[in-house]
């Protein structure tokens, strides 16, 4: 078990956010090469789910 202590930080010390990590290279070339196969990426809408999911399961009387 690992046990962490808070420690603390003032708020002077933060002068600005950290900037948003860059992905990783082997994720986007993962990504590029999914979408040229025509595969849905994570964080892009995928059509056919949403097709799927909202029609109606039972025939209609």
């Amino acid at each position: 078990m690992t046990t962490m202590t808070p420690r603390p930080v003032s708020p002077a010390g933060r002068t600005a956010p950290a900037p948003a990590p860059a992905d990783e290279p082997v994720f986007a070339a993962l990504a590029a090469r999914w979408s040229a196969e025509g595969r849905v990426v994570p964080g892009q809408v995928d059509r056919e789910w949403a097709m799927l999911a909202g029609s109606c399961p039972w025939p209609l009387r």
